[in-house]
């Protein structure tokens, strides 16, 4: 197998697949190679949309690749449009890697449709604001998997992730390829642990194709890093006790959701799980080891302050539209947004406190600390933009445009920000997935038992 030849052949994507062609797509393919592809229905959305896998191969092993555990990332979706196809027409690449392909391209339907907005339009923040849904974290199938830790009791999982649960529980995967990506930043991955050489054939990867890892922040303070660019998987047991130490209180009502994939399939398998994020956007500080003139606490809580701002943006015009709108997806996550905030910065501003923050941050991480946080925060701007729209609120509408328009001109102002080409970014999911997929049977395979 040569990762870097299958990684060369990825075609030159410009947009991404809506809902009904990835299905058109998994249709055509197994009706191609009835042999060799079964397509199965594994459950129902919340609103009804059948929940597709492909299952290729017939290896010893089993691998699950997941597709848009987050519906606004949709990278996945055309990294498992790729593979499946591959796999199928490149028999030497199954009976090298030697599992049974378990495909969910679009574990989230109904999520993704929401974001179809976007998935055509030249790619800007701004369209990718005004078109952008994320859903609260309890309807989240990444967060939606059960859990009992301390006081936290998350049992309600959404239609979609029990879809995946069903998956998990009848096929006992060894392999889980969880397939997100971020907004603004570097490269960066997540793994359960560390295997021997994985993580320089990784780093090859990203710089193969001119890409960099990220080198801000970590998404959270609680996230461990076990080197640049490279970090420890975590379920919402981090989260919660993280909240706990900085909030002084129970964190549970702060969470109101469930755990990770890989935390759930811990109980399961002794598999392995890889996680590849990756930006739309990138900006060359972000791989900037340079001092930045500041503490990482000052970077941080200027970023707090920014965000904050944001926040009452948010809250304020939700207060307008959220009481004529219909308690459907969009109005959920904002209220969520609106309720959880607070708390959050809060911890913030309490973790920062901390000693290891009075070091000098460098270029990247004030930068992400001032400049991305702002970027994330300010989609729910748009999801508010979505409820003016829907509810014939004009006026808020065209306000809360005004004001997205103002912050993505000052990104714009502040940063040198790149849209990044999407046949790198799948490129990079490719080869980093079949690195991984071969480094687990090399060193891990024996020893993973289908189930305990």
């Amino acid at each position: 197998m040569d990762p870097y030849q299958i990684m060369a052949d990825v075609p030159d994507y410009t947009e991404f697949m809506a809902v009904a062609e990835l299905s058109a797509s998994s249709r055509e393919l197994a009706r191609r190679f009835p042999k060799l592809v079964t397509l199965q229905t594994i459950g129902t959305s919340t609103e009804g949309r059948p929940i597709e896998m492909l299952t290729i191969g017939n290896g010893k092993r089993k691998a699950l690749l997941l597709g848009t555990p987050h519906p606004n990332e949709p990278i996945g979706t055309l990294t498992l449009e790729y593979l499946a196809r591959r796999l199928c027409e490149d028999d030497d690449l199954r009976d090298d890697l030697d599992y049974t392909f378990l495909l969910i391209k679009c574990a989230d339907p109904d999520g993704t449709m929401l974001n179809e907005g976007w998935f055509k339009q030249p790619f800007s923040p701004l369209t990718y604001a005004l078109n952008f849904y994320r859903p609260p974290a309890r309807e989240q199938i990444e967060w939606s998997f059960p859990v009992h830790y301390k006081t936290l009791h998350f049992t309600e999982t959404c239609p979609e992730a029990r879809a995946v649960i069903a998956v998990m529980e009848t096929h006992r995967p060894s392999f889980l390829y969880s397939l997100h990506n971020a907004g603004f930043c570097g490269v960066y991955f997540y793994v359960s642990r560390p295997l021997p050489g994985l993580f320089p054939r990784l780093r090859r990867v990203v710089a193969s194709q001119g890409l960099a890892l990220h080198r801000g922040e970590p998404e959270a303070p609680y996230i461990k890093a076990f080197e640049e660019g490279i970090y420890g998987l975590f379920g919402v047991q981090e989260r919660y006790d993280y909240l706990a130490r900085n909030l002084n209180e129970d964190p549970a009502p702060s969470i109101e959701a469930g755990t990770s994939s890989d935390d759930y399939l811990k109980t399961l398998t002794g598999g392995y799980t890889l996680v590849c994020e990756l930006p739309y956007y990138f900006d060359p500080v972000l791989a900037d080891a340079t001092p930045a003139g500041m503490s990482r606490r000052e970077a941080m809580l200027q970023g707090v302050f920014r965000v904050d701002s944001i926040y009452h943006d948010v809250r304020e015009h939700f207060a307008v539209v959220g009481r004529g709108a219909p308690r459907d997806r969009l109005y959920r996550s904002v209220d969520e947004y609106v309720k959880k905030t607070p708390k959050q910065l809060a911890a913030l501003k309490h973790e920062v406190e901390a000693p290891q923050y009075a070091r000098e941050a460098t270029r990247a991480e004030a930068f992400d600390s001032t400049v991305c946080r702002v970027f994330q925060h300010m989609l729910y701007l748009g999801e508010v933009y979505r409820l003016a729209v829907a509810c014939g609120s004009e006026e808020v509408a065209r306000v809360v445009r005004r004001r997205l328009e103002e912050i993505c001109g000052q990104l714009a102002g502040q940063s040198k920000l790149e849209t990044m080409p999407l046949r790198k970014l799948v490129a990079v999911q490719v080869g980093s997935g079949l690195h991984a997929l071969a480094a687990w049977k090399e060193f891990g395979y024996s020893t993973a038992p289908e189930g305990r």
